[in-house]
Order: C-alpha cells, then sequence, then structure tokens
C-alpha cells in the first residue's frame, strides 16, 4: 500500500513539475513576440535584408566601365570597403585603384588599372574629408580628369554616401556636360541630404513632394534648381534613402524628405530618375552602405541584367 502511495506521488509531483516548465516556456514566448508596431518593422526589415543575403547572387553585365565610390563627410577608406569586398566576393566586380585627392587637386593612387572587362572598382578619398560640396564637386573633376588623361577612360558610373551623394550631383549640374570629361554613365547617391537639414517639411506627404517639390527650401537646393538644367540627359539616377521607422523620419541623420526631395527636380525636367526607400532598425544612416538591401539594389541598378 505504501509502495502504490509512493508511486502515485512521484507521477502527481512530475506531472507538476511537467506542467511548470510548460508555463515557463509559454512565458518566454510571449516575452520575445513583437508587442509593438516599431518591433513588427524591425522584424520585417531583418526579414527583407536576411531575404536579399539568401537570394540568387545577381546576374550581372560585366563591362569595362569603372565605377567611382566616393564617401561622405569625415569618411575614410573604411565608408566603402565591406560594399567593395562584398562586391568582390559575390562577383559583381573588381576593385582596381584607391585613388587619393589632396586639396590642391593633386591625385596619387594606389592599385593597378589592366583595362579589366570586370565591372573594376575605383574608390575615391578626399584628404580632406570635412570640406565642403563645391571643393569636393572640383575632386571629382580632377579624378575624372585623371583618369581620362592617364588610362583613357571615357565612361564612369558614380556612387556617392551621404555628402559624397551631395557633392557628386554638384558636380553633375557644374561639370557634367562638359565634353572633355568622361561620360557619367549611371550615379547612385546613398542618404543624401539634397536639401540639406532644414526644418519645415516634416508634416508633407511623400506624394505633394513628388508633385509639388519641398515647402521650405534650402540653399543648396535652391542652388541645384538652378542648375538643374546641366544635368546630363543621359546620366540615370538611383536616390536611396533610409528610414528607421523611428519617429525620426529619416535614417537618424537625413531626414527622408531631405534625401528624396531632388526627385522633384528630376522628374521635372524629365530626366531617368529612380528612387528606393529602404526601412527598418538597420537603415541607420552610417550604415546604409553595410545593408545588404542597399548592395543588391545598388548592383541591379549598375550591372543587373533586364
Amino acid at each position: 500500500m505504501r509502495k502504490t502511495f509512493l508511486f502515485s506521488f512521484i507521477v502527481i509531483l512530475l506531472g507538476l513539475i511537467s506542467i511548470g516548465c510548460g508555463n515557463e516556456k509559454t512565458a518566454e514566448s510571449v516575452k520575445d513576440s513583437p508587442t509593438t508596431s516599431e518591433s513588427k518593422e524591425k522584424n520585417t526589415s531583418e526579414a527583407v535584408i536576411f531575404s536579399s543575403e539568401s537570394s540568387d547572387p545577381l546576374t550581372t553585365n560585366q563591362t569595362a566601365v569603372p565605377t567611382l565610390f566616393i564617401h561622405g563627410y569625415q569618411g575614410t577608406e573604411g565608408s566603402f570597403s565591406g560594399m567593395l569586398s562584398r562586391f568582390e566576393t559575390s562577383g559583381w566586380g573588381k576593385k582596381a585603384l584607391t585613388i587619393t585627392v589632396q586639396p590642391d587637386g593633386s591625385i596619387s593612387e594606389t592599385g593597378t588599372w589592366q583595362n579589366q572587362s570586370d565591372n573594376p572598382l575605383i574608390q575615391v578619398l578626399f584628404a580632406d574629408n570635412k570640406n565642403n560640396e563645391w571643393n569636393q564637386a572640383d575632386w571629382v573633376k580632377a579624378v575624372l580628369t585623371y583618369l581620362k588623361k592617364t588610362y583613357q577612360i571615357d565612361e564612369v558610373n558614380l556612387v556617392g554616401h551621404s555628402m559624397g551623394g551631395v557633392s557628386s550631383f554638384r558636380y553633375l549640374v557644374t561639370y557634367g556636360e562638359d565634353e572633355s570629361l568622361p561620360t557619367v554613365h549611371k550615379f547612385v547617391a546613398i542618404g543624401a541630404p539634397f536639401n540639406d537639414f532644414v526644418t519645415g517639411n516634416e508634416a508633407q506627404s511623400l506624394d505633394e513632394l513628388n508633385q509639388n517639390g519641398p515647402v521650405v527650401i534650402s540653399e543648396r537646393y535652391s542652388d541645384f534648381a538652378a542648375g538643374i538644367q546641366h544635368y546630363p540627359k543621359l546620366t540615370k539616377m538611383l536616390n536611396i534613402v533610409g528610414d528607421l521607422q523611428d519617429g525620426s523620419n529619416g535614417d537618424g541623420t537625413v531626414p527622408v524628405r531631405s534625401g528624396l526631395a531632388i526627385g522633384y527636380l528630376m522628374q521635372t525636367k524629365g530626366l531617368d530618375y529612380h528612387e528606393e526607400e529602404v526601412v527598418g532598425a538597420q537603415t541607420h544612416h552610417s550604415q546604409l552602405h553595410e545593408n545588404t538591401q542597399v548592395d543588391k539594389l545598388v548592383g541591379d541598378f549598375l550591372w543587373g541584367t533586364p
């Protein structure tokens, strides 16, 4: 009888322990599940980025047209090194040169140019990485002049992050029609503050922005509006902006409406313009060039096959 009672007691005790463990797992599951719209947005963004990493490799057109990568304010060689490395690993292109521009416009380079036809990649570094966009536009011109004279390069693509995107656009509306310089075939801007950091446009819808332009414009934007007529008609543009979806209405540094404001000028002139917005926790301004979704957008635009 005692054995029967002891056995029954042990069975009941094990059952209670099992139920307790089950409740603990349920509690952890509820705690880990997203309970706010912000959490859901972050999970969605991460799923999209993971999908881009696990998708089939990009089918690329292999060309001899070099693509120049231009860093942002205070940028260094590390700014685009990750993206360039991923492009090489994926077989989308091959790094050929690193070109450094001094404040006086003089050029030095490392690497080897071999007239390759495997989407050569060139990293451009400004020795004075805190200078203004006007001087940087002149330095972009100095690089293109050097490439034309030294390697007889007649066509390039430009990719600029942040200030590098603004300076590249400044170059295009200032020197883009100069036939003595290499033609810019395609231009990609990533997180570029085309309408600077003015306030007053936060309540404007993106549809209104596209149709009418920004309500409040900066001196920079006003200059671009005056010079847009000189933007080279055959240069295609991709404009990528980030939105953390955390209430900042931007990538933590550049407002979405500042980045997309340039679309109004481009479309008003009937220029070839495309824009993309990447969203979620991994779209912080300094991480946009580390985001694999951005990689895919850039690769498709520059070298993707239809």
